[in-house]
């Protein structure tokens, strides 16, 4: 992909790496990213070798590090405040789990428009810990920044939140949220999985404490995977709740060595990590960021969201509810259909959502419905052509 444009990919260039487009219209990103044929072959020798029984952990355990150090890269972030893991949602875990807590400490969180991973978590330490589930209401589909900052005392630990929301997709506004945990010390966790690989993202601009994203959407990767991002400081306090091998520096002693009656943590976000890696995850990861890296992601995030204005305003023209109304700040790579007042997924006020996607599968637009709303979600290889070619569909099935 060397010497491709620093805004769009070539439509050769696009046919070639990401196939899928070539039969369908595929903005479905917040769901499951495509990936390419770059990152399909990047496994090859890897499973070759299993297949005929040579070892290369070596080699692997090598590619984990770098792996690491590419993610910190992307995110500006240092290679020992990254932490591997499975996905998103074991990364909230870990940290939910690090804290200590004590019976009236509290969590701030929206629970109308995070994932359900990243409200479970903090039900069950509020019932463990006899903690306070400080829930903030939405206004109008978005994360308000002025009310969350608001509701942290000094009683609050933790506050939790998505850098874009799954639904309706608006971008949250970071810096009053982050300005009011620092005076208190609480925890900043944002989940960015439906933003990092396709929003620029600097965890010191953002002002968060803990970042996790799982590598199937935005980075273009492979389900079980992820990453979680924990500031050095905030890392080298906190005690994990499980430990295992790849948990505690040991030097240069081999995987097997004897482990004796005290051990030493890894320093930083590493100390996190429990069992053996994903090794076919990461060298996907590691392929698929290199692409991202590569074209930049302040370009992609320049294209992305200039198509997806583009998709909102016109299915505005044509007399549909765009979630958030005229395209503006809040834009990203998601533009949603429908009421954002009925976010809490009581039943749609009619059916025209639900006509309007299955028109769109038929004439093989992807997309989905999440809590009675029309999600559009969108990535490098979306172009103005395939919405301007949304919204004739859309205006025909309106006809």
């Amino acid at each position: 992909m060397t010497g491709m444009s620093k805004h769009f990919l070539p439509l050769d260039v696009l046919q070639q790496e990401f196939p899928a487009i070539n039969n369908a219209i595929y903005m479905d990103v917040a769901n499951q990213g495509l990936i390419s044929r770059t990152t399909r072959t990047s496994m090859d020798q890897h499973l070759e070798n299993r297949l005929n029984g040579l070892n290369d952990e070596e080699a692997m355990m090598e590619l984990v590090e770098r792996t690491r150090s590419r993610f910190a890269q992307l995110i500006g972030a240092e290679k020992d405040e990254i932490a591997v893991t499975k996905n998103a949602s074991e990364g909230i875990n870990i940290i939910g789990n690090t804290v200590p807590w004590k019976p009236g400490d509290n969590v701030v969180l929206c629970r109308e428009l995070e994932h359900a991973n990243n409200i479970l978590p903090w039900l069950q330490l509020r019932d463990k810990h006899r903690i306070e589930l400080r829930v903030v209401d939405a206004e109008s589909g978005s994360i308000p920044c002025d009310a969350v900052a608001k509701a942290i005392d000094a009683r609050t630990r933790v506050v939790t939140l998505s850098t874009v929301t799954m639904i309706p997709g608006f971008k949250t506004v970071m810096e009053p949220i982050a300005e009011a945990c620092k005076r208190v010390g609480a925890f900043l966790l944002v989940d960015a999985s439906q933003s990092v690989g396709i929003l620029h993202t600097d965890v010191a601009r953002l002002g968060v404490d803990g970042l996790v994203a799982s590598t199937y959407k935005g980075l273009m990767g492979l389900y079980g995977l992820g990453f979680l991002y924990c500031r050095q400081e905030w890392a080298d306090r906190l005690s994990p709740v499980y430990l295992a091998r790849f948990s505690v520096d040991m030097g240069n002693a081999p995987e097997s060595a004897p482990i004796f009656d005290s051990v030493k943590l890894r320093a930083g976000a590493p100390r996190f990590e429990i069992g053996h890696y994903n090794f076919p995850g990461v060298i996907a990861a590691y392929a698929s960021m290199g692409q991202l890296m590569e074209i930049g992601i302040p370009a992609i995030e320049q294209a992305v969201t200039s198509v997806a204005k583009r998709l909102a305003s016109g299915l505005l023209e044509i007399g549909l509810p765009v979630c958030g109304g005229i395209p503006g700040e809040h834009t990203g790579s998601i533009v949603a259909l429908g009421d954002p007042g009925n976010i809490g997924g009581s039943p749609a006020a009619d059916n025209r959502i639900r006509l309007l996607h299955e028109h769109l599968l038929k004439n093989h637009v992807i997309v989905s419905i999440r809590r009675d709303m029309l999600r559009f979600s969108l990535h490098l290889y979306n172009t103005a052509d395939e919405v301007d070619q949304v919204v004739r569909l859309t205006k025909d099935w309106l006809s």
